[in-house]
């Protein structure tokens, strides 16, 4: 893994980057310097739009909140626009977390409520409730109050059922930049955008195009019982297994103390598969110790994971049986408050194997 060597810019205020140290981010990449030197390059350039895409991982949002804080911090609004739900609510409360250390306020437009324009400086959105949003700043003439939105995923804008929501609103301000002295920054966002440099154009926005993965990422195909590379899956046999190739690596996962997220199409496959991998679990505690070891060192937070979900009423004995050994499952059928759970206990490594379908897919 590539260490980040930078010092954060000299504009981003002590309160903020020590919220950010607090997290384990005490410098940033090269990349992610050169594109926020060159989006403040310039009076006239605050204003530019910006487009970056970067590999997963590479540090994209950050990128990001740092310019919505420099405008936030000005007294502007700023609008975080977020595809899912649940990416929205966890954007939600960690921009909270930061922007309080400077007195900014940030509330949700997630759900059903609605909150007056007066009591807020950012908002974090979902799509449609971003497009209502600025649809209401235009009706009651505070769209000027805005100074920048951002847009996660900007992909999404070539997405055939939501997309327009996204390109109306951004025409919206296009069209309300040519005739206003105050502008509306938009910044946008994705590890893949299709035709990058041609939605550069329709904006007129600075292109940014970054490469870089701290992590390396190695690709490899299972096929019955062999392992081979993703790109030669007709070469070299890597690895030959002779038990279920998913449990074993689930087991050398948790031996190693490395957390696993497991993909699977469908949510019986997914119970199935958690509930497999924490029988495989219970069986090898029986010959041996350092399973158990492991999982002593999770106790607290797995008891407190079993708490939050009894308490939202989770009567799954399954979830519970799984959630003994460390292991879970994130499907449809849990509750919005159930999967919450869940999320936070891997996000804190509590939880080492999670079993999931598209639900939790959405928001890696």
């Amino acid at each position: 893994m590539e260490e980040a060597t930078c010092r954060f810019p000299e504009w981003v205020s002590a309160k903020i980057t020590d919220y950010y140290g607090e997290q384990g981010i005490n410098h940033l990449f090269e990349w992610q310097i050169n594109v926020l030197n060159e989006a403040i390059a310039s009076e006239n350039s605050e204003n530019q739009h910006l487009i970056f895409s970067a590999p997963t991982s590479a540090g994209k949002s950050i990128v990001a909140e740092l310019l919505a804080w420099k405008v936030a911090s000005t007294g502007k609004k700023v609008l975080f626009v977020l595809p899912y739900i649940s990416v929205a609510r966890e954007k939600l409360h960690q921009i909270q977390r930061c922007w309080r250390r400077d007195d900014i306020s940030v509330c949700g437009f997630i759900g059903p409520q609605s909150t007056n324009p007066n009591e807020w400086t950012g908002a974090v959105c979902t799509i449609e409730k971003a497009a209502s949003l600025t649809n209401r700043a235009l009706s009651e003439d505070w769209f000027q109050d805005i100074g920048m939105v951002v847009i996660d995923e900007m992909h999404m804008i070539f997405d055939s059922s939501r997309g327009a929501h996204i390109e109306h609103m951004l025409s919206k301000i296009l069209l309300f930049n040519e005739t206003s002295s105050e502008k509306i920054r938009i910044v946008g966002m994705s590890a893949t955008i299709p035709e990058l440099q041609r939605l550069g154009k329709w904006l007129d926005a600075r292109v940014f195009e970054a490469n870089f993965r701290p992590i390396s990422l190695k690709n490899h195909v299972i096929i019955g019982s062999e392992m081979r590379k993703l790109k030669d899956i007709t070469g070299e046999v890597l690895r030959e297994f002779t038990e279920d190739p998913l449990i074993t690596l689930a087991e050398e996962s948790f031996r190693q103390n490395s957390q696993t997220l497991i993909m699977m199409s469908s949510k019986l496959d997914a119970e199935k598969t958690a509930l497999s991998i924490a029988m495989r679990f219970h069986e090898l505690k029986k010959t041996d110790g350092s399973m158990l070891e492991q999982l002593k060192k999770r106790a607290d937070g797995l008891m407190f994971i079993r708490n939050g979900l009894e308490r939202h009423g989770c009567k799954d004995r399954n979830v519970m049986a799984a959630l003994a050994w460390g292991v879970a499952y994130h499907h449809a059928g849990l509750t919005m408050e159930e999967r919450e759970c869940i999320e936070m206990g891997f996000r804190e490594k509590n939880i080492i194997i999670l079993v999931a379908t598209s639900t939790l897919a959405s928001g890696l």
